[in-house]
């Protein structure tokens, strides 16, 4: 055989293996960065997004629709379903999210500078929004954190409107 073989060496392949190796590693730890993020976001998402279908339903039904908050069980009821159906919110979600202010240091609500006492400012014992059948409600806000100190807020207007918002690190976006 002569020398015009063509082909990798196997120093090559394993400079090539290597940097393939180096560059999985930065990747899985960007990933463990972002994820507590995401995890929140999620939760926060998701949380509108039920508190939109229990508005909706009230309209629909011509009734009335209450979601009921745990603080300290880290849940929340609409009707007679908790959410979420298995566990906590940690539990469900991962990276520490539960109800709090995390690092968020000024009110989600228009208007209002300081931060509420409760991380659930919805009105009545236990803590409380009702949607009736004109899909309006009572005002209130909640607060999700998880364990790095992000913050995301649900601010649920009179109209029965339901924004997300999230801290930026200055201010809510």
């Amino acid at each position: 055989m002569g020398r015009n073989c063509r082909g990798f060496t196997l120093v090559e392949l394993m400079m090539v293996v290597a940097l393939i190796g180096m560059l999985a590693g930065v990747a899985a730890f960007n990933a463990r960065a972002i994820m507590p993020r995401y995890q929140l976001r999620s939760a926060a998402s998701e949380f509108a997004g039920n508190l939109r279908r229990a508005r909706m339903d009230a309209i629909r039904s011509f009734g009335s629709v209450r979601v009921v908050f745990d603080q300290d069980g880290n849940t929340y009821s609409i009707g007679s379903r908790t959410v979420p159906y298995r566990g906590t919110l940690t539990s469900h979600y991962g990276g520490g999210v539960c109800y709090g202010f995390g690092r968020a240091t000024t009110s989600a609500s228009a208007g209002s500078g300081r931060l509420p006492s409760s991380p659930i400012t919805f009105q009545g014992k236990p803590r409380s929004v009702t949607f009736n059948q004109r899909g309006l409600s009572n005002a209130g806000t909640v607060y999700f954190a998880n364990r790095r100190g992000d913050c995301c807020a649900i601010v649920v207007s009179t109209s029965g409107r339901i924004r997300m918002r999230t801290w930026t690190g200055r201010k809510w976006r």
